[in-house]
């Protein structure tokens, strides 16, 4: 959410913080690149990327899944990159080998974070996007897959459960690892052992000038290991002017099974999830806002459905320091409870909220992934803030438990501490 505007790097890192309701960053970059394009300006100097068998830069990662199939994704720094993938049952089983497509990306920029030496540059040059599908899958198990090359680089994906099935995932967004809470929380989280993660958008932050892709991949493996990612677009996806597409895009678009590259829907166990981008229009009359409402009756008309969550970036609600969306929740909120989501799930304000009305879904602000905390009250006056049941300024994830008749969640802190339960029934 917030624009970071100053650092101090030493043995402790000062932040301070200015305002963030802009959509975009400012140009910086960093050194010149030797992978075969040319260097940004401004940041620190360097001798370009090396790049040495096996080649591996970045991944891999999953980002879509059915009951029946996955899609694995990783960057290679050379078309020499061995395209392989296996899987197995994380049960035991039978190990398979597919090939990866491969399709090679030319990044002009080089960008670099502008304080301290510990983020490495995200070097300009040519990259090969590895996607590799695995078929067969039986419904309702998790595998594990490694890169054939190199198996320390791998992780986990379930395919979707069966109608009913208990399953968990997690809801996390506005991650800022290179400030250490990010981390800290994921590390309380994922023991829980979650199918899937969903986050609310701001994945990375250069603003925080301490930052690149090239820094958040290996930080965040944990979580990228540990199922499918599925995120949506924030505000900070956009700090360079190619970084949606050269960066957020290639490395995340795609994700689910319709939409478009940044609005998206899956399913597991009966649930419904869509997501859309709230940088672009969801008010009523808007491409997006048509196909949620067309996706959200379909589902509801599936005789399969249990219940749908919807998640996005910028709140329809929230008390904290950011702007709401009245026009969009008007629009919206009836349509929620006409097609029986039970969630919303919302970020962009670096706090935790939750909201419970007569009727409709729960709304729950899960943005303390790990920016700079907000001020979760500066807009308290607001005339639905009575409806607020819980919130605080605190870095945290959020654990969703689907069970036989009731979803629970917890918000769970970097320290471990349960600071807000919830439960609601399932119709």
């Amino acid at each position: 959410m917030r624009r970071l505007t100053a650092f101090v790097v030493s043995s402790l890192l000062c932040v301070a913080c200015g305002d963030d309701e802009s959509k975009t960053g400012g140009g910086g970059a960093g050194a010149g690149g030797s992978n075969g394009g040319a260097g940004g300006t401004g940041g620190q100097g360097g001798a370009g990327l090396v790049c040495e068998a096996p080649f591996v830069t970045k991944g891999p990662w999953s980002l879509a899944f059915t009951d029946t199939t996955a899609r694995v994704r990783w960057e290679a720094c050379s078309e020499e990159a061995n395209p392989e993938l296996v899987f197995a049952p994380e049960a035991g089983g039978e190990e398979r080998t597919v090939a990866a497509s491969v399709a090679p990306f030319t990044l002009t920029e080089t960008y670099a974070a502008a304080l301290g030496d510990f983020a490495p540059p995200d070097y300009a040059g040519t990259y090969y996007t590895h996607e590799a599908e695995l078929d067969g899958l039986e419904p309702g198990k998790c595998y594990r897959y490694h890169l054939a090359s190199d198996p320390e680089r791998g992780g986990r994906v379930c395919a979707a459960r069966a109608p009913g099935e208990p399953f968990t995932f997690l809801a996390i967004g506005d991650t800022n690892p290179a400030l250490g809470s990010t981390p800290e929380t994921l590390s309380r989280v994922l023991p829980s052992n979650p199918d899937f993660t969903i986050h609310g958008g701001d994945i990375q932050y250069y603003d925080s000038l301490v930052e690149t892709w090239s820094y958040w991949f290996p930080v965040m493996q944990p979580m990228l290991s540990q199922g499918a990612f599925l995120p949506a677009i924030g505000n900070h996806e956009s700090e360079r002017s190619d970084e949606l597409s050269s960066y957020a895009l290639r490395f995340f678009g795609g994700a689910g099974f319709d939409g478009g590259e940044t609005y998206y829907r899956f399913q597991s166990g009966g649930v419904w999830f869509f997501t859309v981008n709230t940088e672009e229009p969801i008010s009523q009359g808007s491409p997006q806002a048509i196909w949620l409402q067309a996706g959200l009756e379909e589902a509801a008309a599936d005789a399969n459905h249990r219940f749908s969550v919807v998640y996005f970036h910028r709140p329809l609600v929230t008390c904290g320091d950011s702007g709401d969306d009245e026009a969009a929740f008007s629009h919206l909120a009836p349509i929620f409870e006409q097609n029986n989501v039970l969630f919303v799930i919302q970020a962009h304000m670096h706090g935790y909220e939750r909201f419970e009305f007569d009727a409709g879904p729960t709304y729950v602000t899960a943005a303390g992934g790990g920016g700079l905390l907000g001020n979760v009250d500066e807009n308290a006056a607001r005339s639905y803030c009575n409806r607020r049941e819980a919130s605080g300024a605190f870095y945290h994830g959020v654990l969703f438990h689907v069970g036989e008749t009731e979803v629970t969640g917890e918000a769970i802190d970097r320290d471990g501490a349960v600071r807000d339960t919830f439960s609601r029934a399932i119709p």
